[in-house]
Protein backbone atom coordinates (compact mmCIF):
# COMPACT_ATOMS: atom_id res chain seq x y z
CA UNK A 1 0.00 0.00 0.00
CA UNK A 2 1.32 3.41 -0.92
CA UNK A 3 0.75 7.00 0.07
CA UNK A 4 -1.76 9.04 -1.94
CA UNK A 5 -1.48 12.54 -0.44
CA UNK A 6 -1.30 14.46 2.80
CA UNK A 7 -3.51 17.47 3.56
CA UNK A 8 -2.59 20.26 5.94
CA UNK A 9 -3.62 23.78 6.98
CA UNK A 10 -1.97 27.13 6.30
CA UNK A 11 -2.89 30.71 7.10
CA UNK A 12 -1.19 32.32 4.11
CA UNK A 13 -1.40 30.95 0.57
CA UNK A 14 1.31 33.19 -0.91
CA UNK A 15 3.82 32.19 1.76
CA UNK A 16 2.85 28.55 1.38
CA UNK A 17 3.10 28.58 -2.43
CA UNK A 18 6.50 30.29 -2.28
CA UNK A 19 7.84 27.46 -0.15
CA UNK A 20 6.48 24.44 -2.01
CA UNK A 21 6.94 25.84 -5.51
CA UNK A 22 10.03 28.06 -5.30
CA UNK A 23 11.96 26.28 -2.55
CA UNK A 24 10.89 22.64 -2.93
CA UNK A 25 10.41 22.64 -6.70
CA UNK A 26 6.89 21.24 -6.72
CA UNK A 27 4.17 22.27 -9.15
CA UNK A 28 0.83 23.84 -8.24
CA UNK A 29 -1.38 21.18 -9.84
CA UNK A 30 -4.83 22.15 -8.62
CA UNK A 31 -6.18 25.54 -7.54
CA UNK A 32 -9.54 24.66 -6.10
CA UNK A 33 -11.98 24.85 -3.21
CA UNK A 34 -12.67 22.88 -0.08
CA UNK A 35 -15.50 20.67 -1.29
CA UNK A 36 -17.11 20.69 2.17
CA UNK A 37 -16.81 24.48 2.42
CA UNK A 38 -16.48 26.16 -1.02
CA UNK A 39 -15.62 29.48 0.67
CA UNK A 40 -12.27 27.98 1.69
CA UNK A 41 -9.53 27.30 -0.86
CA UNK A 42 -7.86 23.96 -1.42
CA UNK A 43 -4.52 23.94 -3.26
CA UNK A 44 -2.51 20.92 -4.37
CA UNK A 45 1.21 20.54 -5.10
CA UNK A 46 2.92 17.55 -6.67
CA UNK A 47 5.09 16.36 -9.51
CA UNK A 48 4.40 17.73 -12.99
CA UNK A 49 1.45 15.39 -13.59
CA UNK A 50 0.06 15.38 -10.07
CA UNK A 51 0.83 11.71 -9.61
CA UNK A 52 -0.74 10.12 -6.51
CA UNK A 53 1.97 9.66 -3.92
CA UNK A 54 3.69 12.95 -4.79
CA UNK A 55 0.84 15.22 -3.70
CA UNK A 56 0.70 17.62 -0.75
CA UNK A 57 -2.45 19.71 -0.33
CA UNK A 58 -3.29 22.71 1.85
CA UNK A 59 -6.42 24.47 3.01
CA UNK A 60 -5.38 28.15 3.19
CA UNK A 61 -7.44 30.53 5.34
CA UNK A 62 -6.56 33.67 7.28
CA UNK A 63 -8.28 32.37 10.40
CA UNK A 64 -5.75 29.51 10.45
CA UNK A 65 -2.81 31.91 10.72
CA UNK A 66 -2.52 31.09 14.40
CA UNK A 67 -0.31 28.83 16.46
CA UNK A 68 -1.29 25.18 16.41
CA UNK A 69 -1.31 23.04 19.51
CA UNK A 70 -0.03 19.51 18.94
CA UNK A 71 -1.47 17.81 21.99
CA UNK A 72 -3.13 14.47 22.65
CA UNK A 73 -3.43 13.31 19.03
CA UNK A 74 -1.99 14.62 15.76
CA UNK A 75 -0.17 13.81 12.57
CA UNK A 76 3.15 15.64 12.42
CA UNK A 77 5.28 16.69 9.48
CA UNK A 78 5.88 15.49 5.95
CA UNK A 79 8.54 12.98 4.95
CA UNK A 80 9.79 13.40 1.38
CA UNK A 81 11.90 11.08 -0.74
CA UNK A 82 14.89 12.48 -2.63
CA UNK A 83 17.10 10.60 -5.13
CA UNK A 84 20.29 8.85 -4.04
CA UNK A 85 23.28 11.16 -3.81
CA UNK A 86 21.31 14.43 -3.50
CA UNK A 87 21.52 15.10 0.25
CA UNK A 88 24.34 17.63 -0.15
CA UNK A 89 22.42 19.44 -2.89
CA UNK A 90 19.32 19.73 -0.73
CA UNK A 91 21.34 20.82 2.31
CA UNK A 92 22.83 23.66 0.32
CA UNK A 93 19.54 24.60 -1.32
CA UNK A 94 17.56 24.78 1.93
CA UNK A 95 20.33 26.74 3.64
CA UNK A 96 20.31 29.25 0.76
CA UNK A 97 16.72 30.13 1.77
CA UNK A 98 17.85 30.64 5.39
CA UNK A 99 15.98 27.54 6.52
CA UNK A 100 17.18 25.45 9.46
CA UNK A 101 18.99 22.35 8.20
CA UNK A 102 20.24 19.37 10.18
CA UNK A 103 21.37 15.96 8.96
CA UNK A 104 21.03 13.14 11.48
CA UNK A 105 23.19 10.04 11.89
CA UNK A 106 21.02 8.18 9.36
CA UNK A 107 21.66 10.82 6.71
CA UNK A 108 18.10 12.22 6.86
CA UNK A 109 17.69 15.98 6.40
CA UNK A 110 15.52 17.76 8.96
CA UNK A 111 14.11 21.20 8.19
CA UNK A 112 10.77 23.03 8.36
CA UNK A 113 8.55 25.10 6.10
CA UNK A 114 7.30 28.64 6.75
CA UNK A 115 4.44 27.31 8.91
CA UNK A 116 6.98 25.41 11.04
CA UNK A 117 5.86 22.05 9.68
CA UNK A 118 8.68 19.56 10.38
CA UNK A 119 10.03 18.14 7.14
CA UNK A 120 12.31 15.18 6.54
CA UNK A 121 14.14 14.50 3.27
CA UNK A 122 15.43 10.95 2.92
CA UNK A 123 17.35 9.40 0.04
CA UNK A 124 15.45 6.63 -1.76
CA UNK A 125 16.03 4.39 -4.78
CA UNK A 126 13.79 6.43 -7.06
CA UNK A 127 14.05 9.35 -9.44
CA UNK A 128 11.48 11.31 -11.42
CA UNK A 129 11.43 10.63 -15.16
CA UNK A 130 9.72 11.85 -18.34
CA UNK A 131 6.64 13.99 -17.68
CA UNK A 132 6.85 13.47 -13.92
CA UNK A 133 9.79 15.92 -13.92
CA UNK A 134 8.77 19.50 -13.23
CA UNK A 135 10.55 21.36 -16.02
CA UNK A 136 9.06 24.59 -14.65
CA UNK A 137 11.42 24.34 -11.66
CA UNK A 138 15.07 25.35 -11.56
CA UNK A 139 15.84 22.15 -9.65
CA UNK A 140 17.37 19.57 -12.02
CA UNK A 141 15.06 16.65 -12.71
CA UNK A 142 17.51 14.12 -11.29
CA UNK A 143 17.46 15.96 -7.94
CA UNK A 144 13.74 16.67 -7.57
CA UNK A 145 11.62 15.34 -4.73
CA UNK A 146 10.29 11.87 -5.61
CA UNK A 147 7.17 11.95 -3.44
CA UNK A 148 5.66 11.73 0.03
CA UNK A 149 7.01 8.73 1.90
CA UNK A 150 5.43 9.21 5.32
CA UNK A 151 4.80 11.25 8.43
CA UNK A 152 4.61 10.89 12.21
CA UNK A 153 1.40 9.88 14.01
CA UNK A 154 1.13 10.83 17.68
CA UNK A 155 -1.55 8.96 19.64
CA UNK A 156 -2.40 8.09 23.26
CA UNK A 157 -2.66 4.31 22.67
CA UNK A 158 -0.01 2.88 20.34
CA UNK A 159 -1.43 -0.65 20.36
CA UNK A 160 -4.94 0.46 19.44
CA UNK A 161 -3.74 2.53 16.50
CA UNK A 162 -1.31 -0.17 15.32
CA UNK A 163 -4.11 -2.74 15.48
CA UNK A 164 -6.35 -0.50 13.36
CA UNK A 165 -3.78 -0.21 10.56
CA UNK A 166 -2.92 -3.91 10.51
CA UNK A 167 -6.53 -5.04 10.79
CA UNK A 168 -7.80 -2.68 8.10
CA UNK A 169 -4.93 -2.72 5.63
CA UNK A 170 -3.08 -5.99 6.25
CA UNK A 171 -4.57 -7.36 3.02
CA UNK A 172 -2.65 -4.60 1.20
CA UNK A 173 0.70 -5.46 2.79
CA UNK A 174 0.67 -3.04 5.72
CA UNK A 175 2.69 -4.39 8.64
CA UNK A 176 3.48 -2.70 11.96
CA UNK A 177 6.95 -3.36 13.36
CA UNK A 178 8.19 -1.43 16.36
CA UNK A 179 6.91 2.10 15.92
CA UNK A 180 6.66 1.88 12.12
CA UNK A 181 3.49 1.34 10.12
CA UNK A 182 5.25 -0.05 7.06
CA UNK A 183 3.78 0.71 3.65
CA UNK A 184 5.44 -0.11 0.30
CA UNK A 185 9.23 0.18 0.05
CA UNK A 186 10.65 3.05 2.13
CA UNK A 187 7.20 4.48 2.91
CA UNK A 188 6.09 4.41 6.53
CA UNK A 189 4.06 6.23 9.17
CA UNK A 190 5.91 6.38 12.50
CA UNK A 191 3.96 6.02 15.75
CA UNK A 192 4.72 8.04 18.88
CA UNK A 193 2.86 7.90 22.17
CA UNK A 194 1.58 11.15 23.65
CA UNK A 195 1.66 11.90 27.35
CA UNK A 196 -1.30 10.88 29.48
CA UNK A 197 -1.80 14.49 30.56
CA UNK A 198 -1.37 15.99 27.06
CA UNK A 199 -3.90 18.75 26.26
CA UNK A 200 -6.42 18.50 23.46
CA UNK A 201 -4.90 19.32 20.08
CA UNK A 202 -5.98 22.56 18.39
CA UNK A 203 -5.73 23.24 14.67
CA UNK A 204 -3.60 26.11 13.44
CA UNK A 205 -1.08 26.81 10.70
CA UNK A 206 0.82 23.65 9.90
CA UNK A 207 -1.68 21.22 11.40
CA UNK A 208 -2.37 18.06 9.41
CA UNK A 209 -6.01 17.47 8.53
CA UNK A 210 -5.51 13.94 7.25
CA UNK A 211 -3.12 11.44 5.70
CA UNK A 212 -4.31 9.50 2.63
CA UNK A 213 -3.35 6.04 1.42
CA UNK A 214 -4.01 4.83 -2.13
CA UNK A 215 -5.89 1.90 -3.65
CA UNK A 216 -6.54 1.04 -7.28
CA UNK A 217 -10.31 1.13 -7.51
CA UNK A 218 -13.69 1.69 -5.89
CA UNK A 219 -13.88 -2.08 -5.33
CA UNK A 220 -11.09 -1.69 -2.81
CA UNK A 221 -12.97 1.16 -1.15
CA UNK A 222 -16.11 -0.97 -0.97
CA UNK A 223 -14.15 -3.75 0.70
CA UNK A 224 -12.54 -1.45 3.26
CA UNK A 225 -15.78 0.43 3.98
CA UNK A 226 -17.59 -2.84 4.70
CA UNK A 227 -14.68 -4.21 6.72
CA UNK A 228 -14.63 -1.14 8.96
CA UNK A 229 -18.33 -1.60 9.73
CA UNK A 230 -17.81 -5.30 10.38
CA UNK A 231 -14.82 -4.72 12.65
CA UNK A 232 -16.31 -1.76 14.52
CA UNK A 233 -13.88 0.91 13.34
CA UNK A 234 -15.15 4.48 13.13
CA UNK A 235 -16.25 5.41 9.61
CA UNK A 236 -16.66 9.05 8.60
CA UNK A 237 -17.73 9.41 4.96
CA UNK A 238 -17.61 7.68 1.54
CA UNK A 239 -17.52 10.34 -1.17
CA UNK A 240 -16.71 11.12 -4.80
CA UNK A 241 -14.06 13.86 -4.85
CA UNK A 242 -14.11 14.06 -8.64
CA UNK A 243 -10.37 13.53 -9.04
CA UNK A 244 -10.67 10.33 -7.01
CA UNK A 245 -13.12 8.47 -4.79
CA UNK A 246 -12.43 8.47 -1.07
CA UNK A 247 -13.38 6.95 2.24
CA UNK A 248 -12.46 8.49 5.58
CA UNK A 249 -11.91 6.82 8.93
CA UNK A 250 -11.09 8.09 12.39
CA UNK A 251 -8.39 5.84 13.82
CA UNK A 252 -8.60 5.00 17.56
CA UNK A 253 -6.35 7.92 18.52
CA UNK A 254 -8.75 10.39 16.90
CA UNK A 255 -6.85 11.21 13.69
CA UNK A 256 -8.41 11.22 10.22
CA UNK A 257 -7.15 8.63 7.73
CA UNK A 258 -8.31 8.70 4.11
CA UNK A 259 -8.11 5.99 1.47
CA UNK A 260 -8.37 7.24 -2.12
CA UNK A 261 -8.36 5.77 -5.61
CA UNK A 262 -5.64 6.71 -8.08
CA UNK A 263 -8.14 7.53 -10.85
CA UNK A 264 -9.47 9.46 -12.72
CA UNK A 265 -6.76 11.91 -11.60
CA UNK A 266 -6.19 15.65 -11.77
CA UNK A 267 -6.56 15.89 -15.55
CA UNK A 268 -10.31 15.36 -15.14
CA UNK A 269 -10.93 19.08 -15.67
CA UNK A 270 -7.56 20.45 -16.85
CA UNK A 271 -4.97 19.30 -19.38
CA UNK A 272 -1.50 18.38 -18.14
CA UNK A 273 -0.17 21.67 -19.52
CA UNK A 274 -2.85 23.67 -17.70
CA UNK A 275 -2.82 21.93 -14.32
CA UNK A 276 -3.23 24.47 -11.54
CA UNK A 277 -4.00 27.41 -13.83
CA UNK A 278 -7.80 27.57 -13.74
CA UNK A 279 -10.62 27.75 -11.20
CA UNK A 280 -10.82 23.99 -10.84
CA UNK A 281 -13.76 22.08 -9.43
CA UNK A 282 -15.13 18.59 -10.01
CA UNK A 283 -18.08 18.46 -12.45
CA UNK A 284 -20.71 18.21 -9.68
CA UNK A 285 -19.97 21.85 -8.81
CA UNK A 286 -20.57 23.13 -12.35
CA UNK A 287 -24.02 24.58 -11.56
CA UNK A 288 -22.47 26.80 -8.87
CA UNK A 289 -19.24 27.62 -10.70
CA UNK A 290 -20.01 31.20 -11.76
CA UNK A 291 -21.55 32.13 -8.43
CA UNK A 292 -18.50 30.83 -6.60
CA UNK A 293 -16.14 32.52 -9.06
CA UNK A 294 -17.90 35.86 -8.40
CA UNK A 295 -17.75 35.34 -4.64
CA UNK A 296 -14.04 34.59 -4.75
CA UNK A 297 -13.36 37.54 -7.10
CA UNK A 298 -14.84 39.85 -4.47
CA UNK A 299 -12.37 38.31 -2.02
CA UNK A 300 -9.55 39.18 -4.44
CA UNK A 301 -8.92 35.58 -5.51
CA UNK A 302 -9.00 34.91 -9.27
CA UNK A 303 -7.37 31.46 -9.25
CA UNK A 304 -4.80 32.61 -11.78
CA UNK A 305 -1.74 32.24 -9.55
CA UNK A 306 -0.04 29.81 -11.94
CA UNK A 307 0.61 29.99 -15.69
CA UNK A 308 0.26 27.16 -18.23
CA UNK A 309 3.27 25.16 -19.26
CA UNK A 310 4.42 26.15 -22.74
CA UNK A 311 7.74 24.31 -22.99
CA UNK A 312 8.64 21.06 -24.67
CA UNK A 313 9.46 18.95 -21.65
CA UNK A 314 13.08 18.51 -22.70
CA UNK A 315 16.11 19.27 -20.53
CA UNK A 316 17.69 22.63 -21.37
CA UNK A 317 20.89 20.99 -22.64
CA UNK A 318 19.13 18.48 -24.91
CA UNK A 319 20.14 18.80 -28.54
CA UNK A 320 17.32 19.79 -30.90
CA UNK A 321 17.49 17.88 -34.18
CA UNK A 322 15.18 18.73 -37.07
CA UNK A 323 13.53 15.65 -38.56
CA UNK A 324 11.66 17.47 -41.37
CA UNK A 325 12.89 20.18 -43.70
CA UNK A 326 10.78 23.08 -44.97
CA UNK A 327 9.56 20.93 -47.87
CA UNK A 328 8.27 18.18 -45.63
CA UNK A 329 11.08 15.74 -46.41
CA UNK A 330 11.89 13.40 -43.53
CA UNK A 331 15.48 13.08 -42.36
CA UNK A 332 16.23 9.61 -41.13
CA UNK A 333 19.99 9.86 -40.84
Amino acid sequence: MQTHHISLLTGNFERNAHFYIDVMGMRLIKNSINQANPHMRHVYYGDFMGTPGTVVTFFPHQMLDRERLDGKMFFSGIHFGIPRGTTAYWQERLASFDLPVEVDARGIIHTQDFDEIPLELKEVDAQLFDWHINYMSEIPGEKQITGVIGAELHVPDLNATANFFEDMFGKYGVVVKGNAINLDGPQAIYLYQTAADAPESKFGKGSTDHFALSVESAKDLDYLWARAEERGWKREVYIDRGYFNSIYFIEPGGNRVEVATTNPGFTLDESVENLGTTFAMPPRFDANREGLRDWWAKEGVLFDDAKPYTGTGRPDNAKIVAIHDQHGNTRND
